[in-house]
């Protein structure tokens, strides 16, 4: 599967014509000293420089003292993750070439309606060079690699897995739904901790109120794996996610921005772009075993057959074989059945027995009869199938190998800054 595990790749739907505004920064400055050395590699002033400018440039961000703080303070934690990144690529001699950097821009730009030729000369006029964009491709498209040959094969969901989250989903299914995204800023030492989370947070409530959008801030500053998708989680049900979150989103209102959403570890900032509520209705695959009956003393024969019958029972597939020897005992598929084209009686009998397990016995006067679930399905809307459930599950362990092993390189890595 491919992810995009950076997020500061995607040129924003802001006009370029707004890097104008930037260019006495970046004639202010020229002098090309060290920011930073990350093991053996520097980070100059230069860099450090291009990339915030071009950061505020794609942002439509107003360059106050503010702004540009904590713009140079991202775009060092950006800049620093990626020289980390290239390194671990060079030690398991990973090559990203010029082709596949600049067919990489292309796909950027297009998807933003931008010609090339007509971005890197806007970012020219402003003393910005389309080098730190290219440099921001190479090390996505190299980390990418790193992280699909080291976790790729590892990362394994189970049909349990799967089936969890679907069960967990469709007990959820009357509830409402919420269509999200999300910012969450991790309260790491280099920001200042949960102060400094909480800082960067308001920051970011503060942009968004003055019109920058919520993808935008995602892919810059988010560091959850949503960032890649500026910020959007997709239609998430009541009681999904950590209680913290959802005691806020219950009470926003189409359109709203949350305040600051402390957690162990960061805060996050929601945003409710939609929110329904789902019809759902429940469907059951069934199979029978029964047995005919002429009047009440075949009934202890009957209930004692169908016993024998049920511990017999394997699975639907194999359920004729299971009980043909046994005497008396009949068995036919019943297909797939609506609920509510059933009786009370019998949704109370099914919803006291699992998936592949037979129920109580049913007198139906002329028979004793007890239903195999083969399956039980709750359908409706914004339920997943399965195949959306388990790329959502990959996608998230996917993103989660990527933090850990940036953070562990981090951990490993000598940084100074100047």
């Amino acid at each position: 599967m491919n992810i995009s595990i950076l997020k500061n790749t995607t040129i924003l739907t802001f006009s370029l014509m707004t890097a104008f505004a930037y260019a006495p920064l970046a004639n202010a400055q020229t002098a090309h000293g060290i920011a930073a050395v990350v093991n053996d590699d520097v980070i100059t002033t230069y860099d450090l420089r291009q990339r915030s400018l071009f950061m505020m440039a794609t942002q439509g961000i107003e360059p106050t003292d503010e702004a540009k703080k904590q713009i140079f303070t991202q775009a060092m934690r950006n800049l620093v993750d990626e020289k980390l990144q290239i390194q671990e690529a060079k030690k398991f001699d990973q090559t990203i070439s010029n082709d596949e950097v600049t067919h990489g821009v292309q796909n950027i730009l297009s998807r933003n309606g931008i010609n090339i030729d007509e971005f890197a000369q806007r970012l020219a006029s402003a003393g910005i060079s389309i080098s730190t964009l290219q440099d921001q491709v190479r090390s996505e498209i190299a980390w990418e690699r790193i992280i699909g040959g080291l976790y790729g094969s590892r990362i394994r969901i189970s049909d349990a897995q799967i089936d969890e989250t679907l069960n967990r989903l469709s007990a959820n299914a009357e509830k409402p739904s919420y269509r999200l995204a999300e910012i969450y800023i991790e309260a790491t030492p280099d920001i200042g901790g949960m102060d400094g989370a909480m800082q960067g947070a308001a920051a970011m409530i503060e942009q968004l109120g003055q019109g920058v959008p919520m993808p935008v801030l995602a892919r810059q500053f988010s560091s959850a794996p949503s960032s890649a998708k500026g910020g959007d989680i997709g239609w998430i049900r009541e009681g999904e996610l950590r209680e913290e979150i959802n005691a806020v989103i219950v009470q926003m209102e189409k359109g709203q921005v949350s305040n600051p959403i402390q957690v162990p570890g960061g805060v996050y900032i929601v945003a409710l772009a939609d929110k329904q509520v789902s019809t759902t209705e429940t469907f059951y695959t069934l199979s029978q075993i029964n047995y005919q009956i002429e009047d009440e003393t075949e009934l202890p024969a009957a209930k004692a057959a169908l016993k024998t019958a049920s511990e017999a029972a394997k699975s639907c597939d194999t359920l004729d074989n299971d009980v043909k020897e046994i005497e008396g005992v009949g068995s036919n598929a019943m297909g797939e059945i609506k609920a509510g084209d059933l009786t009370e009686d019998i949704l109370n009998i099914l919803s006291a027995t699992n998936e592949g397990e037979v129920s109580a016995p049913m007198e139906t006067g002329s028979a004793l009869v007890a239903v195999m679930v083969c399956k039980q399905e709750v359908r409706g809307s914004n339920i997943p199938s399965r195949e959306q459930v388990e790329n959502r599950l990959l996608s998230q362990q996917e993103a989660q190998a990527s933090r850990r092993h940036l953070r562990d390189l981090r951990r490993k890595a000598t940084i100074v800054s100047r």
